[in-house]
This record gives C-alpha cells, sequence and structure tokens, in this order.
C-alpha cells in the first residue's frame, strides 16, 4: 500500500514539557517536521469557475480521471506548526481529528449554550486527556500550499507525529484516536501505521460511493473570494461552501439539529480545504488491513457525504476495511446528519463512545 512507502517523522526538539497534571485546556504551537512523497496534483484553480469545474468533473457518474499526474515523488520533508489544544490530566488520551470545511472548534463549540455539543469537556468529565487539532494550511495552523503539501499521506504523517509528542506531554498509557470524515480517514490511516489502542470514526462509511451529492451539494467556492478580510492570505487552490445553505445540505439533517448551530459551524467554525486533499486520499484510499486495534464506527443515519442520506444497511461493507482489528463495532441510525456532533443527538453519542472505549481498557 501506499501508507507503506518510504516516510518517516522528525519531532522538534522545541516540544513543550510534559504536564501530568493539567486539568484545564492550552493552546499550543507544536512544530513538527514530517517527510513524505507527494503527488502531482494538476487540478489549476483561480476563481469560482474553476471550482465550479472540478465540482463536475469529480461527481460525474462516468469517474473522470482524478487530477493527478504521474506517480508519487520521492519522500520531500517539510516543517509545519501545529496549533492544537491540550487537555486534561488522564492516563488515556484521545486525539481528534476535525473534517473538511472545518476547524478544531467542531470538537468544542463557543458558541453560547453548547455544552451539549462539546465533545471535549465531555471527554474531560469522563477522565480523559485530549488534544485537539487544527490541519494544516486550517486554522491556526501552518498555511501550506494547496497542491503540494496539503496531501492526504502528508498530513496522516502529520498524525502521526502529533500522537507521538501527545503522548509524551500527558504520559499517556493508552491512547485512541478519533477522527471525523476526512480526519476519520486520517485517523484510520495513522493507525494502519502506528499502534494505538482504539479507533473511533464519523461521518465514515468506508465508501465513496455516495461521494457525488457532497461534492455538488457543498457548492465549492474559492475561499480567499468568498471571504478576503479572513481568508485573503490563502492561494486560490482553497475552497469553502457557497453559503449556509449548501452547508446544511451536506452536513446536517432536519428537524435532528438547532439552526443556530449550523450558522455557527459555517461563520466561525468552517475553515477552508485545500484541492490536494480528495484527490489524493481518492489515490491512496485501499484498507486498513494493519489496524488490529478495536473499531467503533458511529453514524448519523442521515449523512449525506459517507451514506447518500440513509447509513442504516451499509455500514457492514465498513467492517471488511477492518481485517485484522480486535473488534469493529458499527452504529447506523443515530438521527443526525454528516456533522454528528452537532445535532441534538451529540450526548447520546458521546456517551456510546465512552462506553466503548471503556469496554476496551482505553
Amino acid at each position: 500500500m501506499l501508507y507503506q512507502l518510504i516516510a518517516f517523522v522528525f519531532l522538534s526538539s522545541n516540544l513543550i514539557q510534559a504536564h501530568p497534571t493539567r486539568s484545564k485546556c492550552e493552546d499550543i504551537q507544536i512544530p513538527i517536521t514530517i517527510s513524505s512523497p507527494r503527488f502531482n496534483i494538476t487540478t489549476s484553480i483561480e476563481n469560482d469557475w474553476d471550482a465550479v469545474a472540478l465540482t463536475f468533473n469529480l461527481s460525474r457518474r462516468d469517474s473522470v480521471p482524478l487530477p493527478i499526474s504521474g506517480a508519487l515523488s520521492d519522500p520531500v520533508t517539510s516543517t509545519y506548526t501545529i496549533g492544537a489544544t491540550l487537555c486534561g490530566g488522564g492516563s488515556s488520551l484521545l486525539v481528534l481529528t476535525h473534517g473538511i470545511i472545518e476547524s478544531k472548534k467542531y470538537w468544542s463549540p463557543d458558541l453560547e449554550n453548547s455544552s451539549a455539543y462539546n465533545f471535549i469537556s465531555a471527554a474531560l468529565n469522563a477522565g480523559y486527556s485530549v488534544l485537539s487539532y487544527d490541519r494544516i494550511g486550517v486554522g491556526t495552523s501552518s498555511p501550506v500550499d494547496s497542491h503540494h503539501d496539503a496531501q492526504f499521506q502528508v498530513e496522516t504523517q502529520v498524525l502521526n507525529a502529533l500522537t507521538t509528542h501527545a503522548r509524551h506531554a500527558t504520559n499517556a498509557t493508552k491512547t485512541a484516536l478519533i477522527g471525523h470524515s476526512y480526519g476519520a480517514y486520517l485517523s484510520a490511516a495513522s493507525a494502519n501505521l502506528t499502534s494505538v489502542d482504539a479507533v473511533v470514526l464519523s461521518g465514515f462509511s468506508g465508501s465513496f460511493a455516495n461521494f457525488a451529492p457532497f461534492v455538488a451539494g457543498a457548492s465549492w467556492r474559492v475561499a480567499k473570494l468568498q471571504d478576503p478580510e479572513r481568508w485573503g492570505h490563502l492561494d486560490a487552490g482553497y475552497l469553502v461552501s457557497a453559503d449556509v445553505f449548501a452547508e446544511t445540505y451536506v452536513y446536517f439533517a432536519a428537524p435532528y439539529f438547532e439552526q443556530r448551530v449550523a450558522e455557527w459551524s459555517y461563520a466561525v467554525s468552517g475553515e477552508p480545504f485545500a484541492v490536494g486533499e480528495l484527490p489524493s486520499l481518492l489515490a491512496t484510499y485501499d484498507n486498513f488491513d494493519n489496524v488490529t486495534a478495536p473499531v467503533l464506527i458511529v453514524q448519523g443515519q442521515f449523512d449525506v457525504s459517507a451514506c447518500g442520506g440513509d447509513c442504516v444497511g451499509l455500514l457492514g461493507e465498513a467492517r471488511k476495511l477492518f481485517g485484522r482489528a480486535r473488534l469493529v463495532e458499527t452504529v447506523e441510525d443515530l438521527p443526525a446528519g454528516h456533522n454528528l456532533n452537532l445535532h441534538k443527538v451529540a450526548p447520546k453519542a458521546f456517551q456510546m463512545i465512552f462506553d466503548f472505549l471503556a469496554a476496551q481498557g482505553v
């Protein structure tokens, strides 16, 4: 598999000191150096017309070839600064990876009266240490080239390095990777390469059969043109949803959410994604046969991108992707759309996750 290509990770010596008794959250900057092969992404994005053309090509029934030219390059070494939040003092560590058109705020919403949607607070109350982070190019992490740097296999190596860092920083004895959407694929890929104690995935079915409704429904626009004040520093290969209603279509399911939460998600938590991310994911995706840790897949039933709007009966195929996992459990019928944490059922979903982890000794 691509994941076994030569790729190695260096952690900078300039890491923060461990805080084994940390009970509050601390925003930190973590320098990470990784070495990973790169794809040559051929899509050229300059304006919204180009974004629409990419949308069309990625959602066509006849499967236009991916916008990638040639084979992977030799490993390229890069250093990034990752904006992260480290919380808690528990001996079991949860490493959280968000999806596309999102930021680490997905795990800890900062809007008023949002405690029910706050996964990090729930995890701290359950006794865990937690690391959440903004993926490269997003939020408080390093801006990077949307074609060359923001690629799936690069971000997998970043996650590997962050997990190693967080283990040392918290003196953790157990580690679980928890990923949502694109972050679920990153978490599974990381667990395919490194040893962890559990994996929890949401916004994930293991299939791209229903990819087209997500791509078309999101109505991608060039971020720097959509909001120059907020994203004018990014190159034109960073894309966002056209408006709150397009994003609601792909990420929420009525009547199971509050409109104010969807508005916050779009206006505050939402961040652009890079044009190199989805093609590199599609080009590398195979299976996760090296994952031996127990896996939980927990789904909103009405997830558009993972299941085409109805997950019931679809997650059986996802089990086959984890052929060596000690256990694979699935939940497919929670009343929610793609952004499970931001629906009214979130507290129930959180408890399911903590119950699963406890049963695995994490």
